[in-house]
């Protein structure tokens, strides 16, 4: 919510309750709205922590799933059953709009959360709007923490994207059983982080391995990171990467990850790169935040035997994680893991800042591939 957005004002059945919602998710389209006027006590407040506009109008149902608390992509690589059994869960929400009564079988959307363990709301309030329903797994609780960390110089929290991609498809398999779901029309999308377990979730790599009985529909990766397989295959659905040239996690890399794609013929893998956009584009306001600061050339890169490596520009600086014995292992030469570590895990404040064009475009981008991949 920002200074000078509109509140649009809707009566509830009966007109004893009303319900509000920022110009920002809904445009007004009558005159039953005030401009907001926020007091210094009150700046910087979002819509939801006033109220959650939207909550006693859906039906909400908790999915239960089993999962394993598997790290990176070697854990996959070597099998499931020797990581630890986890039980994973999420919220399942229909919407309960009078127009969305009639349906019989809703589409539905995964809601993938950002390394702070949140969504960005405003996206499930226009999918409900839509008719769509939502999932939100609770990657991060599952293992005990609702937020990553990763400055080395302090014990990081760190769940993986592949323990993100492993949860969303044993998520997906149970919720495609829902009678109220049409398993053929299912999209996921995340942020950041999400974005980047959205992306790995249409890799042949994991699907290939996690074997998940249904796939998902539609892909939409808002700002990830883009890793490399030597597996490079996908799934058929349509993919789209929607993120800035100045954010903190290199574009670049992504571009890349697009051009194997379209060398193998994939005409349905889309990258839009907005000009001036930083990280968390779509977020009211600015200011500097703390997090990962990752090289274009932390290049991360998963072989056919499953060994994880550091690719950077020059070859003979390439490292094998795997043979380190993991990220923080002890095994490799000493002058590469330093330079891998300096590549892949920098840390410190970046400029993050709300970029009304980039908005406003990923707002129809995501409007029309819903209405394209799982509503027709």
């Amino acid at each position: 919510m920002l200074k000078g957005d509109y509140l649009s004002v809707h009566k509830s059945k009966g007109g004893r309750k009303f319900f509000a919602s920022s110009s920002a998710a809904f445009p007004p389209k009558s005159d039953d709205y005030d401009r907001i006027r926020i007091s210094n006590k009150y700046e910087g407040l979002k819509l939801t922590d006033v109220v959650d506009c939207q909550k006693y109008k859906t039906k909400t149902k908790k999915i239960k799933y089993s999962t394993y608390d598997v790290f990176t992509q070697e854990d996959l690589f070597n099998g499931l059953e020797d990581n630890k059994k986890l039980k994973g869960n999420g919220n399942l929400e229909f919407p309960g709009y009078k127009k969305c009564k009639g349906i019989k079988k809703f589409p539905l959307m995964f809601l993938i959360h950002h390394s702070g363990g949140d969504i960005m709301l405003q996206y499930k309030f226009i999918l409900h709007e839509m008719c769509v329903a939502t999932f939100e797994p609770y990657i991060f609780r599952a293992r005990g923490h609702n937020s990553n960390f990763y400055d080395t110089t302090k014990e990081i929290a760190w769940t993986t994207e592949q323990a993100g991609v492993l949860d969303s498809f044993k998520a997906l398999d149970v919720v495609s059983k829902n009678k109220k779901i049409d398993a053929s029309k299912i999209g996921i999308m995340g942020w950041s982080y999400g974005g980047t377990v959205t992306i790995e979730a249409q890799n042949n790599f994991n699907i290939d391995l996690i074997e998940p009985k249904n796939k998902f529909a539609l892909h939409l990766a808002l700002y990830p990171y883009c890793f490399s397989y030597e597996n490079s295959k996908t799934s058929n659905a349509p993919l789209f990467i929607l993120m800035g040239d100045k954010d903190y996690l290199p574009h670049t890399l992504c571009e890349e990850y697009i051009k194997v794609q379209e060398d193998l013929g994939n005409k349905n893998k889309k990258l839009v790169v907005f000009p001036g956009a930083t990280h968390s584009y779509d977020k009211n306001g600015s200011g500097y935040v703390d997090g990962s600061i990752v090289s274009p050339e932390c290049r991360i890169y998963t072989d056919n035997n499953g060994e994880l490596w550091v690719r950077p520009n020059d070859p003979e600086k390439w490292f094998n994680i795997t043979a380190n014995g993991g990220w923080f292992g002890k095994k490799g030469d000493k002058k590469l893991y330093s330079n891998a570590m300096r590549l892949c895990w920098g840390y410190g404040p970046s400029l993050t800042e709300r970029n009304d064009y980039a908005y406003e475009q990923t707002m129809k981008i995501f409007k029309d591939t819903v209405e394209k991949y799982l509503l027709n």
